[in-house]
């Protein structure tokens, strides 16, 4: 079964990071990687046939905040799950992404371990399955 997965993150390292763990699925994947919020969006505009969301909060020209209001607000889209992976450690960001909408929250880990289970964990909730 074919997954794709849209990465959001202006970080080149962090969304190499996040590619990483993708690659350990078990099964074929698409992933395509953008590097700001407005981008994001055009690409969902254009092609909403995304199996997760992986979106970062700091981004440049439109924030992830905003990216996930428009993901919400559109019936074509807020079918597509999530995941939030940032930095922040401020607890009111999370309570805001899932008001926003977000399946779930993932800190970015400096411990490279750490971060793996944890989006794995996320990912499996969205049948995105792991070797």
């Amino acid at each position: 079964m074919l997954k794709k997965a849209l990465i959001v993150d202006d970080l080149p390292f962090d969304a190499e990071l996040t590619c990483r763990v993708l690659r350990s699925c078990d099964f074929a994947h698409e992933v395509v990687v953008v590097s700001d919020g407005e981008q994001a969006l055009r690409e969902l505009h254009k092609t909403h046939d995304y199996d997760v969301v992986l979106l970062d909060l700091a981004l440049p020209k439109v924030d992830g905040f905003e990216v996930l209001k428009e993901i919400s607000s559109k019936p074509f889209l807020s079918d597509i799950p999530v995941i939030v992976l940032s930095s922040s450690r401020n607890e009111s960001d999370r309570v805001r992404t899932r008001v926003l909408g977000a399946g779930d929250f993932v800190e970015k880990a400096i411990d490279y371990a750490v971060f793996k289970a944890d989006l794995t964990r996320a990912l499996s909730l969205y049948g995105f399955g792991f070797a």
